[in-house]
């Protein structure tokens, strides 16, 4: 069974997988919180490119676990 997993995630999405509200989500974008390419606006929606999130979480992960 094959699995269509879309490269884009939108501000729902992206609150459930960060565990945050979206309305930090949206806060987090008006203080440019997340690294330049992630966001891409279609269509007047608010996209996410789900490798650049999952690369922010490994970075941030990798983080934490070196200053322990």
């Amino acid at each position: 069974m094959q699995t269509n997993i879309s490269p884009l995630m939108d501000v729902n999405e992206v609150a459930a997988y960060l565990h945050l509200s979206p309305a930090t989500i949206y806060s987090k974008r008006t203080r440019r919180e997340f690294p330049e390419g992630t966001i891409v606006k279609l269509s007047g929606k608010l996209l996410f490119k789900r490798e650049k999130i999952e690369q922010m979480v490994e970075e941030a992960t990798e983080t934490s676990f070196s200053h322990s």
